[in-house]
């Protein structure tokens, strides 16, 4: 477990399902956090993998006291990202969203990814319009690259990302100003 001040860091755990299943369903800013329309076996199947440690997928629940508020995941594909670049995806359920758990979140996987995993870079793309995770992207430290033109699908388009990161040598052990 990776604790904060108020948000920590766990392995899901098999009484998470229900939960998650339900929030893999709730529309996210004009889309669902989870690709598809996953069922309660396929989102237990994925709990269930998030047990086993893997070197290109960390998946983590969020709880504050006690309580499951979302999940934050980091991933660093072999074959998609130079050796030590992760990207991570973040999700405050529901009522949750707006609390500052989310920015907590990420400081915590920084800290993890940079001190504990030897990460080089760290970072994250979102929509433009995504004004909510834009701001926690930068409380957390990562920096506006640019923005990926026509990168996710969307309907028959396609919508604009803007990709932020922050590097090792950016990472100033946590400490925020």
């Amino acid at each position: 477990m990776i604790r904060g001040e108020v948000v920590s860091l766990r392995r899901f755990r098999a009484e998470d399902v229900d939960r998650v299943h339900a929030f893999a369903h709730e529309d996210v800013g004009g889309r669902s956090w989870w690709p598809g329309n996953p069922s309660r076996r396929e989102v237990a199947r994925r709990i269930a993998a998030s047990e086993v440690p893997g070197e290109q997928r960390l998946d983590l629940a969020i709880e504050v006291h006690g309580r499951l508020v979302g999940e934050v995941n980091a991933r660093s594909p072999r074959d998609a990202f130079p050796e030590g670049v992760y990207e991570f995806g973040i999700a405050v359920y529901g009522d949750d969203r707006g609390r500052g758990y989310a920015t907590e979140a990420v400081r915590l996987l920084l800290r993890h990814l940079f001190d504990e995993l030897g990460a080089a870079r760290v970072q994250c793309s979102t929509d433009v319009e995504n004004v909510g995770m834009r701001t926690v992207a930068e409380r957390a430290g990562l920096v506006g690259e640019g923005v990926l033109r026509g990168y996710m699908p969307a309907g028959r388009g396609r919508r604009d990302y803007v990709l932020y990161g922050i590097t090792r040598s950016d990472w100033n052990g946590g400490t925020w100003t």
